[in-house]
Parts: structure tokens; C-alpha cells; sequence
């Protein structure tokens, strides 16, 4: 019975406020985590602490428990990422397939040559100037306008 029980998921509300739940969504934006997520973190933070009762297995289990909790920061960044990805891919193949004509086929490979000419010309520019050091502008960007507008939402 006790290995049932152990394996069962627990949820539980938490309320924070004040400094406390500033401190907590600063912290969540800066690492890219979600409030739940920093939550649990700290939470197995607390039950990594060694009481009486504690042995090293169980610590051991505690550490790798952790180690897979910080590495949820990066999977949700790494999400976010591919979700605005493809929100933006999204975007500009509607853009290209409602304002682009179909080609006239005596001018298809002149239209071909000229499509292949600026997509070169848009690689080096994207390589020269679309990136923050390892991070795309775009992205910055877009976190920043969906930023303001959490906070607008929020403030609402």
C-alpha cells in the first residue's frame, strides 16, 4: 500500500503575495520558468534538505529529481521558442501566398533566378544582423511585446 501512495501525484494550492510573489515572478521571467515550475523547484529544494530520517539513497534521489526539474527551464524556453517560430512561419506564408501571383510560365525562370538571388541576399542579412549574440532578434522581440502585453492584461 505505502508503494500506491507513493506514486500517486500531489497538487496543492499555494498563495503568495507581497514581496514574496514579486520576487517569484521576477525570478520565473528571468529564468524563462513558469510560476508552477519555480514553485515545485523550490519546493524540492525544501525536501532536499536532510533531516534525521534521510539516507543517501534518498538523497541521491532527491538530487536527480532536482537535476530533471532544472532542466525544465530549458525545455520551456526551447517550447516557447518553436511555438513563436512557428507562429512567425505561420505569418509570412499567409502574407507570400495572399500577395504573391502565380508566375507566368515564360517568366518562371527568370522569377526563379531573381527568388534565388534575394534568398541568398536574405541568408547573409539574416546571418549579419538577426542575432543578439546565440539569440535571434526576433524572438527578444516578440517576448518583449508579449511581455508588455501580459502586463496590460494584467493590470486590467
Amino acid at each position: 500500500m505505502a508503494d500506491e501512495t507513493s506514486k500517486t501525484a500531489i497538487y496543492g494550492n499555494v498563495k503568495i503575495q507581497g514581496d514574496h510573489a514579486a520576487r517569484l515572478r521576477r525570478e520565473a521571467a528571468a529564468r524563462k520558468l513558469s510560476l508552477p515550475a519555480l514553485i515545485t523547484e523550490y519546493t524540492l529544494r525544501g525536501l532536499e534538505t536532510q533531516g534525521p530520517e534521510d539516507d543517501a539513497l534518498n538523497g541521491v534521489e532527491k538530487r536527480i529529481v532536482s537535476s530533471i526539474l532544472a532542466t525544465r527551464s530549458d525545455i520551456e524556453s526551447l517550447t516557447a521558442e518553436v511555438d513563436t517560430l512557428a507562429a512567425m512561419f505561420d505569418t509570412i506564408v499567409k502574407l507570400l501566398l495572399v500577395h504573391l501571383p502565380e508566375p507566368v510560365i515564360d517568366e518562371k525562370e527568370a522569377i526563379t533566378a531573381s527568388a534565388l538571388g534575394r534568398y541568398e541576399k536574405f541568408l547573409t542579412q539574416v546571418a549579419e544582423t538577426g542575432f543578439d549574440q546565440d539569440r535571434p532578434r526576433a524572438i527578444a522581440r516578440i517576448a518583449q511585446l508579449l511581455d508588455r502585453r501580459a502586463h496590460l492584461v494584467e493590470n486590467d
